[in-house]
């Protein structure tokens, strides 16, 4: 946005002039909001233009309300396909879980939305002022961790030196940090995963056993893991040799997971992902707001009162590990299963919503 609408539109209304620029920052952290932000904008819009037309539209939904604004030749032809290229774009953002917005999408929402602004800022607010022609905003910063920037500038150094060098191309694997021995077995640890905590619910088999060694200061994040896991049982009383193999098993695993889901993060950036073990679910905008209700989630009596009693009473106050339930009364394994596989479901209805 150039500085010249902002001045406009900061004549206009401080609030509008601020959600532009907070938008622009937005669309590149989190298109799927970004889009869902500007659709709201542009209603906000269309129901301040219809008190000025003095056209009553209380009752009215956003789509009725443009068809109404159209028929009444208050909209022109661009300014209406702008406003239903949002509205509907916003739509699916706020509905479709399936898959990822990409912020060329919200680039696309944000133009249309800037013909929006200046229709209305000529034809209402100042009509004896010229808007400036669109720019396309610009990412303001990475929000890459220092160490990870630094881990990619090596890996580039690297690759130019094989390459001046006239050797072959190499490809560079994820630096590790360490590796975690049991017997003859090893696992490599991920530069991202050093001081990673170690939640006693994402390994079922080991849950009780990782929180007695948490009682002695043992296990709690990566960084606190012996590079040998035989004789971690040692620690407590009642554990054996089983528990150690059975610890390193779920270690292992739960190393994988979370390289898949880094990549899943990196992929769905600025999303919101509630996960449940390897699986995940998007949660949109439509699916934060559905209440914890025996109507929303049939069979889940005991589950919705607990959750009740914890003062959770939309989807949206759910943690993003699911797992983390587990550790209320009466929350089981099979409930937080069943719970999960709802919410998927319910993703799926709201995308298959049509969007109008």
């Amino acid at each position: 946005m150039s500085k010249k609408l902002y001045e406009i539109l900061l004549d206009i209304n401080v609030s509008l002039a601020e959600l532009t620029v907070e938008i622009e920052k937005l669309i590149y952290v989190s298109p799927r909001a970004a889009m869902q932000t500007i659709r709201t904008m542009a209603e906000t819009l269309a129901r301040h233009i219809s008190e000025i037309e003095k056209i009553e539209s209380d009752e009215l939904s956003f789509s009725d309300l443009q068809m109404k604004l159209n028929r009444e030749g208050i909209l022109t032809p661009t300014v209406d396909q702008a406003f239903q290229f949002v509205r509907r774009n916003g739509n699916v953002a706020s509905h479709d879980a399936t898959r990822k917005i990409l912020i060329r999408e919200a680039l696309f929402c944000w133009e249309y939305q800037h013909l929006i602004l200046t229709w209305y800022i000529e034809t209402y607010a100042s009509p004896n002022l010229t808007v400036p022609t669109y720019i396309e905003p610009l990412p303001s910063k990475t929000d890459y961790e220092s160490e990870e920037i630094i881990l990619h500038i090596q890996g580039l150094i690297n690759r130019l030196e094989q390459n001046s060098k006239g050797k072959k191309k190499i490809n560079l694997s994820p630096k590790t940090v360490r590796e975690i021995y049991y017997k003859d077995q090893s696992v490599e640890v991920p530069h991202f995963l050093r001081d990673a905590f170690l939640l006693p619910q994402r390994f079922p088999k080991s849950t009780t056993f990782l929180i007695r060694l948490n009682g002695e200061q043992q296990a709690r994040l990566m960084s606190e893991l012996p590079y040998q896991i035989d004789g971690l049982h040692k620690f407590v009383k009642r554990f054996n040799e089983s528990n150690d193999a059975r610890f390193f098993e779920e270690l292992c695993q739960f190393i994988q997971e979370e390289k898949e889901r880094k990549e899943l993060k990196e992929n769905y950036s600025g999303e919101t992902l509630l996960f449940y073990k390897a699986e995940h679910v998007i949660l949109t905008e439509k699916l934060a707001n559905v209440e914890l209700t025996k109507e929303n989630f049939v069979g889940q009596t005991s589950l919705l009162r607990a959750l009740h009693e914890q003062g959770f009473e939309r989807v949206s106050d759910l943690p993003k590990e699911l797992v983390l339930l587990g550790k209320y009364p009466n929350v089981g394994e099979v409930a937080l299963a069943n719970l999960f596989n709802q919410l998927k479901m319910k993703s799926l209805e709201f995308s298959e919503v049509e969007f109008v």
